[in-house]
Parts: C-alpha cells; sequence; structure tokens
C-alpha cells in the first residue's frame, strides 16, 4: 500500500490502522441492541461489525455511499452538516482517515459526533497525523497543489503532532501519549502484522477510543 510493504490482507483489505482499530473494538461488550454509527466502512470492520450487530443497530454511512457496494444498505450522512441528526443516538460512532477530508471547521464536525453519542457511548476514530503544524484549506486548489500540500487531492487538512494541543486538544481530552504495548502485547501486534512504527506516539494508526464527555464544550 503505498511504499508502506506488506501491510494490506489479500482477503479483506484491511490496513495496519484497521487491524490496530478492531484489537480494541473486540474489547467493547457491544451487544447485538447496541446502536452504532460507521462511517466510510472498511469491508473487513464491516463484515465483521454486522455479525455482532443487529441490522436495524448497524447504521454505516458516507458523503458519497455509492463506493460501498458491499455494504446493504450505506445512507449519505454529510459530517459538515449534522444538526439534524438526533442527540444521544449511539453505542459507538467509528470513524478511520475521514476527519481529513470533512471541508468544514473541525470543531462543528467533532462536536456533533460527540453529541451523537450515548452518555456511555464511545467514539472511535484515527487520523493521519503528519511531523509537522496542522494546516487546512477549503478553498479550490489545483489537484496537484492539495496533493502537494496535504499528501492527497480530496484532503483539507493536516494534522500536525508539532500543535496538537492547539487543534484536536484545544477540542478533545486527549491522551497524553500513544503506547499500544500498554494494552496489547507485542505478540498480539505482530499476530496482527501491525508493525512497530505503528505501537507509539501520535501517528496515523492511533486509536483514539472517546466518551461523550472527552468533548470538552458539550454540555
Amino acid at each position: 500500500m503505498s511504499s508502506r510493504k506488506n501491510v494490506q490482507c489479500s482477503q479483506c483489505f484491511s490496513l495496519e490502522r484497521t487491524r490496530l482499530l478492531w484489537l480494541y473494538l473486540q474489547r467493547l461488550p457491544l451487544a447485538p441492541h447496541h446502536k452504532v454509527l460507521h462511517i466510510a466502512p472498511e469491508l473487513g470492520l464491516y463484515q465483521a461489525l454486522a455479525k455482532r450487530i443487529n441490522k436495524e443497530n448497524y447504521i454505516v454511512a458516507d458523503i458519497s455511499p455509492d463506493r460501498y457496494p458491499f455494504v446493504e444498505n450505506c445512507i449519505k450522512i454529510d459530517l459538515s452538516d449534522l444538526e439534524s441528526q438526533p442527540s444521544r443516538e449511539f453505542d459507538l460512532i467509528l470513524h478511520s482517515h475521514v476527519l481529513e477530508h470533512v471541508p468544514c471547521n473541525i470543531a462543528y464536525t467533532l462536536f456533533h459526533l460527540h453529541r451523537m453519542l450515548k452518555d456511555s457511548g464511545r467514539h472511535f476514530f484515527v487520523v493521519p497525523f503528519t511531523p509537522g503544524k496542522y494546516e487546512e484549506n477549503f478553498q479550490d486548489l489545483s489537484y496537484a497543489e492539495r496533493c502537494q500540500r496535504f499528501g492527497q487531492h480530496d484532503h483539507v487538512r493536516l494534522f500536525g503532532r508539532k500543535d496538537i494541543g492547539a487543534h484536536l486538544g484545544k477540542l478533545l481530552r486527549l491522551p497524553a501519549d500513544i503506547d499500544v504495548t500498554r494494552d496489547f502485547t507485542p505478540e498480539e501486534l505482530l499476530e496482527a502484522n501491525i508493525p512497530e512504527s505503528c505501537w507509539r506516539e501520535f501517528q496515523g494508526c492511533a486509536v483514539f477510543n472517546l466518551g461523550r464527555s472527552d468533548m470538552k464544550f458539550l454540555p
């Protein structure tokens, strides 16, 4: 996958970040009656969650539902237009490498996603951290310029490691550091083909597991 060798599963097409996310999700006491919102679903995670959650409670969504032909009923949800979504609705909200695509103030999206959680609900997400500082741009940049500045033509922001406290850290109660070996043994991680480069620090595989109250400004 890109320049990373031997990271994508040949069966479910999962990447290392997807498998790490699943290790954490397996520890959740998910029951068939729990309500789940899965944004931009990954094939492997979708197949696994669909076996655990009742069909009517597993809401799968994206801004472009047609991109997910393997999903029986993928609905359209725009993460820059969430006011109409119900509050305290979901036991789990899940997405990976999605927030860098959303063309609106990131505080808006995170506020509403946490508003949509039940009091005991969890928000699991992954974003691609980069070595520098936070940057975003919603202007009509050329394909080449957006790739050069943000790494991909449909990205609108970079989540910089140098100033986490000035962007995500202003909105969310984040962990002080990342070290997945506190949660899993090296043997478990290697068995899931999660390389050591994903075990520590804020990087593109770092899994956040937050509750409703971890949004600092949510009443």
